[in-house]
């Protein structure tokens, strides 16, 4: 089977429709979304005139088997995540003005408003967001992969951190295997590549073809998002066992030499 990912769209939809050409000339059997599908921050992002939010979220309903949310979407339609990592948003959280929730977060949890533009969305947009769950698996041959925006427990990335060694992943690589998934699929952390963590240690791969080991692995995919990193997606040959992680900029500049 060949797998599509998509991670951190942000309301690229110029990337995102270059990415989904891509996949398609690797005649991909599914294509699945890790999260972000929304989420516009200046200076990070810097394509203010071409971002599309709406568009954006209707090429996901219409191209992905599935989506999970990521903390940007969760923010998008003012949802607090089901899997909270220990911190107590409380049932009124969105409720609370910017400077007490800031000083309830206390630097543990993501808040968006100091930088974050509001997405232009449809009734039907934010919907959709909102009923994406923060984890899916997806069934692939005597297996299944397992679909998050972030790890154990903080599957939608919404708190402020990222594990430095392999250790911080023992949890989530105990939920994986709980539930007979040899791969766990996120998007959050933008690498130039990709990111591939094993009991081991941890592995920035950069663009190209990987063939993967048989351990039990955590793979954080580029994200489809124009920003000072090299943006891209991936492909996942679970015949070939091999991991196709594709460039972007040499995808757009393969297109302008057409």
């Amino acid at each position: 089977m060949r797998i599509g990912i998509l991670a951190d769209i942000h309301e690229d939809i110029v990337s995102l429709d270059l990415a989904l050409e891509v996949l398609d000339g690797y005649e991909c059997d599914r294509i699945v979304c890790l999260g972000d599908i929304v989420g516009f921050t200046l200076p990070f992002y810097q394509y203010i005139t071409s971002r599309n939010a709406e568009a954006c979220v209707d090429r996901i309903r219409q191209r992905c088997a599935a989506a999970v949310a990521g903390n940007h979407d969760l923010y998008a339609v003012r949802k607090v995540p089901t899997h909270q990592a220990g911190f107590e948003y409380g049932p009124d959280w969105y409720s609370l003005d910017y400077p007490t929730r800031e000083r309830r977060a206390r630097a543990k949890v993501w808040l968006y408003e100091d930088n974050e533009m509001s997405s232009q969305l449809s009734d039907d947009a934010r919907a959709f967001l909102h009923s994406l769950p923060e984890i899916a698996q997806l069934p692939i041959e005597g297996d299944a992969l397992l679909l998050s925006h972030f790890c154990h427990p903080d599957f939608s990335g919404s708190t402020i951190h990222f594990p430095e060694q392999s250790a911080h992943l023992a949890r989530h690589f105990e939920f994986q295997r709980a539930r007979g998934c040899r791969i766990g699929l996120s998007g959050h952390g933008h690498p130039e590549g990709c990111l591939i963590v094993t009991e081991s240690g941890f592995n920035l791969r950069p663009f190209g073809c990987i063939t993967l080991s048989s351990e039990v692995q955590w793979i954080v995919a580029p994200g489809v998002a124009r920003t000072t990193r090299m943006n891209g997606c991936m492909m996942l040959d679970t015949d070939a066992n091999q991991l196709h992680v594709l460039s972007l900029r040499e995808a757009r500049a393969s297109r302008s030499r057409e």
